[in-house]
């Protein structure tokens, strides 16, 4: 299903209000939760660290507060009724949200101060939604270039900063996964690229330039 509805986006299918609060909000968490997650091994070894009593589980909704008379930190899960877990140290283990404007990739950094890549902007006349994440054409990641006014023929990105979002998911191995199929159209990409560069000594960085991000 996540394969499918980039494409009901690219074909406008899908307001910006829906984009911002369902898509790259609740969808990506459920999906996540049910296709994402550490390999098998990991999770034997996190029960048995559960079995042992080293690792207590809080419940879903967690909440985390803090308490003044003892200088601990408070965390209590609504499905847990009457329990709460007191620590002198907590750790935050959730990942940023996607933001090309704050980025501390030199590389992406550099190349959004020059104006040589933007992110994704989904708008309607209801809503405006700026996902943070790295623009490129879906099908075979050529970074779109506000200088030139579409795709870069010679910059690539890959990955989950991209608006590729269903490309981004795991693939199983021997499947014909939407990331396999982006990754075979990439490499026929990047083929015809360096076949149609000009073998010469005298063209420019620029002209040889071909860039995978």
């Amino acid at each position: 299903m996540y394969g499918q509805l980039p494409r009901l986006l690219a074909a406008g299918r899908l307001t910006a209000r829906s984009v911002a609060a369902e898509l790259d909000g609740w969808w990506h968490g459920f999906f996540s939760f049910l296709a994402s997650g550490p390999p098998g091994f990991r999770l034997r070894q996190l029960l048995a660290l559960s079995r042992a009593g080293i690792v207590r589980f809080l419940g879903a909704g967690v909440r985390v507060g803090t308490d003044e008379e003892t200088g601990t930190f408070t965390a209590s899960s609504p499905t847990v009724p009457g329990h709460t877990v007191h620590a002198t140290a907590l750790i935050e283990a959730y990942l940023p949200g996607p933001s090309l404007e704050r980025t501390e990739d030199p590389l992406l950094r550099g190349l959004h101060r020059a104006g040589a890549l933007t992110e994704e902007v989904v708008a309607d006349a209801g809503h405006r939604h700026r996902s943070g994440l790295l623009a490129v054409v879906p099908t075979d990641g050529h970074v779109l270039d506000p200088s030139l006014g579409g795709p870069h023929p010679r910059r690539i990105a890959l990955g989950a900063p991209t608006n590729s979002r269903a490309v981004a998911a795991f693939a199983r191995p021997r499947t014909d996964a939407p990331g396999f199929r982006q990754n075979d159209a990439v490499a026929r990409a990047l083929l015809r690229a360096l076949r149609a560069a000009p073998v010469t000594s005298d063209i420019s960085d620029d002209e040889r330039e071909v860039s995978i991000i």
